[in-house]
């Protein structure tokens, strides 16, 4: 029998076999070779009791949120907490490094500031597959349901941009949702783990932990620009064949983001992220040199 893993519990995982969710163990030779992820599909046995036998190869995983074989991710934002867009980039690139379909969700449209849609469309038209907008507190989540249809989505994004909410709205129950520090105006975690909830027999969507930073794992410095497809458009007109878009002259990147054509501050953050980029993976390969001395 073949099911999917919908909650990753202590010791034991909650799957989805189509008629019931059933609560499983797995062989220990499974767990400890490779473990199961909420969004697998697993091979279950039974005798007696269900047994997790094995794992189905994956599309793909998640590292942060823990997922696996996500069709979509909907990254969520709002106006309060103050968005973090730097993480917004990374969260995009690191679904898009696995081939992981995008939308872009604007949450609390009851409380949009002037000029703040239109500074999300000028960082991310044509960067996510999809910009919708939605308001939990009032339920109005047309838009993101109708994208939702047939597809495995995980919800990703800060806390309290309203994750929950929507997840709230959209499959009804009383999930804790999470608040605003007074002192930090920061958001507060309430959701621990992921959890798959069914909405029909082809459409799954996750609930994550929000987080405030994300960290991108085997992607070089100078392999960056490769994930920014409104930079690998422009990037035959560099004059350098493997330009980074960083220094080199006669860049045609550079130039778009000077001009207005290009995001500026989308840009000013992928050469933070760049940066980044080359002190990780400096760290990586001298922490390896170090290790191969001794």
């Amino acid at each position: 029998m073949i099911g999917r893993v919908v909650r990753v519990l202590s010791d034991r995982f909650a799957v989805d076999i189509g008629d019931r969710v059933v609560f499983v163990k797995s062989r220990k030779k499974i767990k400890r070779a490779d473990n199961p992820l909420a969004g697998d599909l697993v091979y279950l046995t039974q005798d007696g009791e269900y047994v997790l036998a094995g794992i189905e190869p994956r599309k793909h995983r998640l590292i942060r949120p823990p997922v696996a074989n996500v069709d979509q991710m909907i990254v969520t934002l709002a106006p309060l907490p103050d968005p973090d867009f730097f993480t917004v980039d990374k969260m995009l690139l690191g679904a898009h490094k696995e081939g992981v379909r995008t939308v872009l969700c604007v949450n609390k449209t009851d409380m949009l500031p002037d000029g703040f849609l239109a500074r999300v469309h000028a960082q991310y038209t044509g960067v996510a597959d999809e910009i919708v907008c939605a308001c939990a507190a009032q339920g109005d989540t047309a838009d993101l349901q109708r994208l939702l249809r047939g597809r495995f989505s995980c919800f990703a994004g800060q806390s309290a941009v309203g994750k929950t909410s929507l997840v709230n709205a959209i499959a009804g129950g009383h999930r804790q949702v999470g608040d605003l520090s007074e002192k930090t105006m920061r958001g507060k975690n309430t959701t621990t783990g992921v959890e798959l909830i069914k909405l029909a027999p082809d459409t799954f969507i996750a609930d994550t932990p929000g987080f405030g930073a994300l960290d991108l794992q085997d992607i070089r410095a100078e392999e960056l620009a490769l994930y920014y497809d409104e930079y690998v458009q422009l990037a035959p007109q560099c004059q350098y064949r493997m330009c980074t878009h960083i220094g080199e002259p006669d860049c045609a990147v550079r130039k778009a983001a000077a001009s207005g054509a290009l995001d500026n501050s989308r840009y000013e953050r992928y050469k933070l992220l760049f940066a980044q980029l080359q002190q990780q993976n400096a760290h990586r390969k001298f922490g390896r040199k170090t290790y191969e001395n001794k």
